[in-house]
């Protein structure tokens, strides 16, 4: 069976040699793609249909799975057509020495001197909004093997999504994309592209690759191999060192693999403390710090916590594309401390804008009281964009960001480290480390969850049911998150 790298492949090789050599050789080995992933596949898909919105005469080459000699046969046909009827083509398909692409868009270039026929500009659709280097080397791949089948390329191009583009009544998608001219980037790299597919083939027709751990795992992507080649690590292994940045796949190199192993010279002051507390298997507690922190919030306490969603397409005028909208919050009450709270909520329901309904929820929180929040630049960025947006109600908004205290504080700080936070000072991670509470019974457990499925329910065609039954879930979802905080409060007041 030949072999053919297709620019997925060719990026994925990049990235790691196992990956590449697992797709051709063990391809049962990778997981299908989650949830959240296929989320960004079909806005992928999304707006690279509306990018051929911009060429109204184009004609699009169907993918042919079972031949692509078929597919690239129909490409080239469309490709060297006479000059006066070529026209826009969308996933050009391209066959030939090992190599398999499918092009965006290729833009017939006019001839208007009659010595430089058939020429085409490439452009590349993303949804992301800036260009990156994996986009390079993606373009890189391409023009390689379009070049080598005898296509001219004068431009190459990156269509991605326009920041700036502020929605007005109606959706304008010329807006919407910024076309940046990547031709000089891309041209710094093509040397490579030729002797980095011979390695790849070099790598997929040999043994299975001895790639160790490191960066590459989660850069520029998450590897779908993580799970399996990281069980190997033991628990509480280096790579759980809260903030190791790089230095944990040192310390694998050098044979450190549990983070016990590690000389404290070699560990940072809140390093220092995860070991100790690893060693001792007990929580490390600073009930100074503590003490002096509690003794400075003030009564009723508020547990704050958003949600929101960041849809590619604005969904309202005066929207940007990917701006957080809140369409939710959850807010639990104390009045002293040790008091059970009373719980208020609010989830938009319609697919209207939510802001100003969520705004007017809000005043459930009084004129006094610490508000909390956990990592609280989050909750302070949305009360900001309100305060921008509503600017009758920007003074007490303003307000609210002032009373705003940080309750991952101390664990950031190190006042209280559990060993079982494994380094992380997330919500999700000191919960169940120091409550008999987690997430983990909840259909809906993460905000990124929380964001895709309102979307799909309330913007998209859900029944009625199912609507309901997601709704339920959020509102599930986001109480925890607040209750969780009244939790983890007491058990620090308990210290």
């Amino acid at each position: 069976m030949a072999i053919r790298i297709s620019k997925s492949k060719y990026l994925n090789g990049l990235q790691c040699p196992k990956l590449l050599w697992t797709q051709f050789n063990q391809r049962d080995l990778i997981p299908e793609p989650g949830a959240g992933q296929m989320h960004i596949f079909n806005t992928g898909h999304e707006i690279g249909d509306l990018a051929k919105l911009l060429y109204p005469d184009g004609i699009e080459v169907p993918m042919n799975y079972e031949d692509l000699a078929a597919t690239d046969h129909e490409t080239a046909v469309l490709l060297n057509c006479p000059s006066a009827d070529r026209v826009p083509i969308f996933e050009a398909s391209v066959l030939i020495d090992n190599r398999y692409c499918r092009v965006d868009v290729l833009v017939p270039v006019p001839d208007e001197t009659g010595e430089e026929p058939n020429r085409w500009d490439l452009v590349e659709v993303k949804s992301s909004t800036r260009v990156r280097d994996v986009n390079i080397n993606d373009v890189a791949f391409q023009y390689d093997a379009l070049t080598r089948a005898g296509i001219v390329l004068r431009t190459l191009s990156l269509m991605h999504v326009n920041t700036g583009y502020v929605r007005g009544e109606e959706f304008d998608v010329k807006q919407f994309f910024h076309l940046e001219d990547i031709t000089d980037r891309v041209h710094n790299v093509l040397e490579y592209v030729p002797r980095t597919v011979n390695k790849m083939l070099n790598v997929i027709t040999g043994p299975d690759p001895d790639t160790p751990i490191g960066k590459r795992c989660t850069s520029p992507y998450t590897c779908p191999l993580i799970s399996q080649c990281w069980s190997v690590l033991p628990d509480n292994n280096v790579t759980d060192l809260y903030f190791s940045g790089g230095r944990a796949f040192g310390y694998l190199d050098e044979g450190l693999f549990s983070i016990a192993d590690v000389p404290d010279e070699r560990l940072t002051h809140q390093q220092k403390i995860q070991k100790k507390a690893i060693i001792a298997n007990a929580p490390h507690t600073n009930a100074k710090q503590l003490h002096n922190w509690l003794g400075e919030l003030a009564y009723p306490v508020y547990h704050l916590d958003f949600e929101t969603m960041n849809p590619a397409l604005p969904p309202f005028p005066g929207v940007r594309p990917y701006q957080r909208i809140p369409f939710q919050f959850s807010l639990h009450i104390q009045d002293s401390p040790g008091d059970e709270p009373r719980h208020v909520a609010f989830l938009a329901r319609e697919a209207s804008d939510p802001r100003a309904a969520l705004v007017e929820a809000l005043h459930a929180i009084g004129d006094e009281g610490s508000i909390l929040a956990w990592a609280m630049g989050f909750e302070k960025g949305v009360l900001n964009d309100m305060a921008e947006l509503f600017p009758a109600e920007a003074e007490w908004l303003a307000g609210l960001t002032e009373r705003m205290v940080d309750l991952m504080v101390p664990f950031r700080s190190f006042w209280y480290h559990h060993p079982d936070q494994k380094g992380s000072c997330s919500l999700k991670a000191v919960l169940p480390a120091i409550t008999n509470l987690s997430y983990s019974e909840l259909e809906i457990a993460d905000g990124n969850h929380a964001s895709r499925a309102y979307a799909e329910v309330v913007y998209g065609q859900a029944d009625e049911k199912t609507k309901q039954a997601v709704l339920d879930q959020l509102l599930a979802y986001c109480e925890l998150d607040t209750f969780a905080m009244v939790e983890i409060l007491r058990a620090l007041q308990t210290v």
